[in-house]
């Protein structure tokens, strides 16, 4: 009898350990990241008196937690949701709950948020210009981080995928934000990155597997086509236009990069202007510049990806915003006879 009852104590102190085991193991597994690759900007606001099980909600719908009850349990435990403050946070899933905790302990912004729209075309001058008077932030220190992409190389995956991207011309996806009034300089640059990265990941890599261009390549040439095309339709006839010109060893010939090398834009170029010495003077230059000219909108990224089958080598513009198209130079003389003159 005594054998039997020590036999069955011992399955129920098994179980229990087991039990034990398997509630610290959930536990555990609930804390960690939603999504530790997902570095996606989440703008959440937690309201005046909400409590942690409200916290626990809004954090679930926003998809920024696994369990709300894992979440109360461990915020009461740590004696952080006496802690945790009304505000407005920037969050991500690749966040874990204690990640979360220090955040929403710390505080977040009060102010109400605005929308910030950045055109496509711009510089990293006119977008650190524009970006610094919406929202009142210094120009120099924004533009010092668009100009320094090592600073956030181990945050976005195109560029851990691409470590010689020194410059964030290019990579600053225009789009209309909604940000924080109250964000500083990194926070709104972080915002526009993590678009250009979702981006990246999601549209331009099961393209570039198909391109003979790198996504470096990509971007240059779709920031010379964006500034070319004027209409949407005729952006992956411009793209492919240039694209033959590569093919084939001919010089790009954009005035579009010469207006860059400039400084200034105009639309009839001199054969001074186009003389100038510049590596962004594709009428001197063999194929690409150095670098992006601008930041491309993702239609003239997708015009380069996925360009229009044609044998065009040249075109004109006709003065209402659309080209005319030849793929040879005698065609093209004869369109800038009648287009230009």
């Amino acid at each position: 009898m005594k054998k039997k009852l020590g036999f069955f104590l011992l399955v129920i102190i098994i179980f229990a350990i087991g039990i034990n085991y398997y509630i610290n193991y959930y536990i555990d597994i609930s804390l960690r990241p939603v999504n530790s690759n997902d570095d996606k900007k989440i703008i959440v606001e937690i309201p005046e008196g909400s409590s942690t099980n409200n916290i626990a909600e809004i954090l679930l719908d926003n998809k920024l937690i696994q369990n709300p009850k894992i979440f109360k349990y461990y915020a009461k435990k740590t004696n952080s949701d006496i802690k945790l403050k009304a505000g407005n946070y920037i969050l991500s899933r690749n966040m874990s709950v204690d990640e979360l905790l220090e955040v929403l302990i710390k505080g977040g912004t009060t102010g109400n948020t605005v929308d910030i729209t950045i055109i496509e075309g711009l510089t990293i001058e006119k977008t650190a210009q524009t970006i610094s008077e919406q929202l009142g932030l210094n120009y120099e220190l924004m533009l010092d981080l668009m100009n320094n992409a090592d600073y956030f190389s181990e945050d976005y995956q195109f560029l851990i995928d691409n470590p010689e991207v020194k410059s964030l011309q290019g990579y600053l996806m225009p789009e209309t934000y909604n940000v924080y009034m109250k964000s500083d300089e990194e926070t709104v640059i972080r915002v526009m990155l993590s678009q250009f990265d979702d981006f990246y990941k999601e549209d331009i890599m099961p393209l570039l597997s198909n391109s003979s261009l790198s996504i470096l390549d990509v971007i240059n040439l779709a920031s010379i086509v964006e500034k070319e095309a004027v209409l949407d339709e005729e952006r992956d006839v411009v793209a492919a236009t240039f694209l033959n010109r590569l093919d084939v060893n001919m010089k790009l010939q954009s005035c579009a990069t010469v207006n860059y090398a400039r400084g200034e834009w105009k639309e009839r170029l001199t054969n001074e202007d186009i003389s100038i010495d510049s590596p962004f003077n594709t009428y001197i230059i063999e194929g690409l510049p150095p670098g992006p000219i601008n930041s491309p909108g993702k239609n003239s990224i997708l015009a380069v990806l996925d360009p229009a089958d044609v044998d065009y080598l040249f075109f004109v513009a006709k003065g209402d915003g659309s080209h005319y198209f030849s793929n040879n130079y005698e065609d093209h003389l004869a369109a800038k006879n009648k287009y230009l003159n």
